[in-house]
């Protein structure tokens, strides 16, 4: 009997050899990356964008996306790509702040390559807005190469509304100040809770790269 020989295979990597990360399950959050007046601003400008109902994503390739108000319920809003030059600010300030961090010693030093989709405006009214228990990756060719996501706080006169994070037996809480932005790997577990009173507004999108292996 012929004994079957596989050749070309490398050793295993040795565990004290392997590049690790200690905040794989960490957020970070970085204040005053907008002024009060730039939130509103943004506001204002979003306004203007493309608006529609937040849907969710499925499992089914014939019908990718579906509204569903129990699990979701906002509006969103999303630039044009023919007026770049009244917007593309907003996408440049927070992609440095995510790189710069990224990159940093305490960061995560994924990979990334850029934006592959535009900032968003979120909008969640009073007694109804909410989205529900989720993580932002999905099995689509775009949402697959999600890898950080960020929130941005334009605006505090609201109650409830609060961005959770599901990481161990307790949700953590993230902090709802004016101008912070808060971002964290695509993999989390998160939601926004009902909105209680007045209306939050956030800017949320993603940074991208190759898929996590």
């Amino acid at each position: 009997m012929n004994e079957l020989k596989v050749t070309g295979l490398e050793e295993p990597t040795k565990p004290n050899q392997l590049q690790t990360c200690a905040i794989l399950d960490k957020s970070a959050t970085k204040h005053d990356v907008f002024t009060p007046e730039e939130c509103k601003k943004i506001i204002e400008l979003a306004k203007t964008w493309e608006s529609k109902e937040g849907d969710i994503q499925t499992k089914n390739h014939e019908e990718e996306f579906v509204n569903n108000t129990d699990y979701r319920n906002c509006m969103t809003y999303t630039p044009s790509m023919e007026n770049q030059d009244s917007w593309l600010w907003v996408g440049e300030k927070i992609s440095e702040t995510i790189y710069k961090f990224n990159a940093s010693p305490n960061g995560w030093k994924f990979d990334l390559i850029g934006m592959a989709e535009r900032p968003m405006m979120m909008e969640y009214p009073e007694g109804e807005g909410k989205y529900d228990w989720h993580i932002d990756l999905g099995p689509g060719k775009v949402p697959s190469t999600r890898k950080l996501a960020y929130s941005v706080i334009l605006n505090d006169d609201f109650e409830g509304g609060e961005l959770q994070f599901m990481t161990g037996r307790d949700p953590m809480i993230a902090e709802q100040k004016i101008g912070t932005m808060i971002f964290f790997p695509t993999y989390f577990c998160h939601r926004v809770t009902l909105v209680t009173k007045g209306t939050r507004y956030a800017i949320v999108g993603w940074v991208h790269g190759n898929s996590f292996k």
